[in-house]
């Protein structure tokens, strides 16, 4: 009669016991989904409408290169870059733009380096809005249809004194029937001018494989306490044509005066062409001739021109090998020489909300 008490009692305990510990474990259950629902509405989301992009540009380089004195071998790089870039459609055409790129320097550590682009942009039907460090309308409009070869230094004459990137950027850019209308005004504090260190406006005109391209930059010179002591002004015009047959052709021209508050004023130019041309389904050769003059006199003067070769393997749409041969000759000082084997891979992830 005892054991069977004794049992009995037992297992009313245990009963209770369980009952207790799945009370627990209820209670717990529901301050864990309580949490949960206040991590979720702490939690950024994105806006219905809104696309996301990752995307890169990995461009090593081998190269050997000779400067007249000696000759070295040198891994570089052909300006790899990564870069994230937003959109979020807000109505009726207005189309919110967050865009952020940095070069990668796999020439050295493969270090992240300095900003490309950071800018935020409102696209609306009237046109364009942004504001951060942009592409000026100059290389768009005109340096960019010559930027076909797999060098850090291309285009190779405009490269020498012409914008790539402007930081402090105000722009603005209209598309219509054909016509690019793009201009901006760089306004960076007691740098240079109060009102605007550099205006550059540009026009562009693309019909099929055709394009056109005229921009306008006037810059003011500073001295090392950012006084303005000159402006240099340049005009500059591009043609292109991409044929039926993969042939492309492209010329760009621009004529450059530094002008001086208390100096000699001189004028220089930039002339850079392009050639390339494809075969047997995945090569290409690309051809290039290039002029820069500074327009000093003396032999302190930058001058040169050269000419580059380039034999390009396309493995896959986002893979590319080539050889490059390029030389650099100056009018005062010893020739550069260089041949760099290269590869270059693109990606560009993308999602939508």
């Amino acid at each position: 009669m005892n054991t069977k008490m004794t049992l009995m009692a037992a297992a009313i305990a245990a009963v209770s016991v369980n009952a207790v510990a799945a009370d627990s474990l209820e209670e717990q259950v529901r301050v864990l989904s309580e949490r949960v629902q206040q991590l979720e509405q702490q939690t950024p989301t994105l806006a219905e409408g809104t696309s996301f992009n990752l995307y890169g540009s990995l461009r090593p380089t081998f190269n050997y290169l000779d400067d007249g004195d000696n000759g070295k071998w040198d891994v570089r790089d052909a300006l790899s870059r990564v870069g994230i870039k937003a959109q979020t459609e807000l109505s009726n055409g207005w189309v919110a733009i967050a865009q952020g790129e940095w070069s990668v320097d796999i020439s050295n550590n493969g270090d992240f380096g300095k900003a490309r682009q950071a800018y935020v942009a409102l696209a609306t039907p009237y046109g364009q809005l942004g504001v951060g460090k942009q592409r000026p309308a100059q290389y768009t409009l005109v340096a960019e249809y010559v930027d076909i070869f797999n060098h850090g230094n291309s285009p190779f004459a405009y490269d020498a004194e012409s914008p790539f990137f402007v930081d402090n950027f105000v722009t603005y850019k209209l598309q219509k029937q054909g016509f690019t209308l793009m201009a901006g005004a760089q306004i960076n504090g007691d740098k240079g001018d109060d009102n605007a260190d550099m205006v550059n406006v540009g026009v562009g005109y693309d019909l099929a494989g055709l394009h056109l391209g005229l921009g306008y930059v006037t810059q003011d010179r500073l001295d090392d306490s950012n006084q303005v002591v000159g402006d240099d002004q340049t005009i500059g015009g591009v043609v292109a044509y991409s044929f039926d047959n993969g042939l492309y052709l492209a010329a760009a021209y621009q004529d450059k005066d530094y002008n001086l508050d208390n100096g000699v004023d001189r004028s220089g130019s930039t002339l850079d062409t392009a050639l390339a041309f494809p075969f047997a389904d995945q090569y290409k050769v690309k051809l290039g001739y290039f002029i820069f003059e500074d327009g000093v006199k003396d032999n302190s003067s930058k001058d040169y021109d050269g000419y580059n070769t380039t034999l390009e393997w396309n493995a896959a749409d986002n893979l590319r090998f080539h050889v490059e041969y390029l030389v650099k000759d100056f009018d005062y000082s010893d020739k550069d020489t260089s041949i760099a084997v290269g590869m270059r891979y693109d990606f560009d992830l993308g999602w939508n909300f």
